[in-house]
């Protein structure tokens, strides 16, 4: 992922401003908090899901807050790096908003890239509950951010 980073930061292709105006209005419709996790207000109200569905809070939040950013994208998509680089940039979003609104809260964005598809999603970090490592593919590019740095 590292390269690719390098790449989308040189051509400036990470631009929170060049996000498209239907991944703005999905964070823009703000959070809800229910059963101890936080969601996209808009994606939890599509979740026909409940906590009880999944062996922990992290999975809720995982299967509720994925954003396909090719979902959101107009005229069919757009060339492999350049949806990266949206998903790079709404990270960069979703980490402020979450910061701002949930500041005692810490929060873990993971995006990936599998090369033509790009996924954005987020939980509450947890001490005992990891997602990472149970979602990891090889074949995968995976970046995450942290809405506060890890104590050692």
């Amino acid at each position: 992922m590292d390269v690719l980073y390098d790449e989308i930061r040189e051509d400036n292709l990470d631009d929170p401003q060049a996000l498209p105006q239907k991944l703005l209005a999905l964070v823009d419709a703000g959070f809800v908090e229910e059963e101890q996790c936080v969601f996209l207000s808009a994606l939890k109200q599509a979740a026909p899901v409940q906590r009880v569905d999944f062996p922990d809070r992290t999975a809720f939040e995982c299967f509720v807050n994925l954003i396909h950013v090719e979902d959101y994208l107009e005229n069919g998509g757009l060339p492999p790096l350049e949806m990266l680089g949206r998903g790079l940039a709404l990270s960069q979003v979703l980490k402020a908003k979450l910061s701002h609104l949930h500041g005692t809260k810490h929060f873990r964005i993971i995006v990936a890239f599998d090369g033509s598809s790009c996924t954005v999603r987020f939980h509450t970090v947890r001490p005992d509950e990891e997602w990472v490592a149970k979602d990891l593919r090889l074949e995968e590019a995976i970046a995450i951010f942290d809405t506060q740095e890890l104590e050692p």
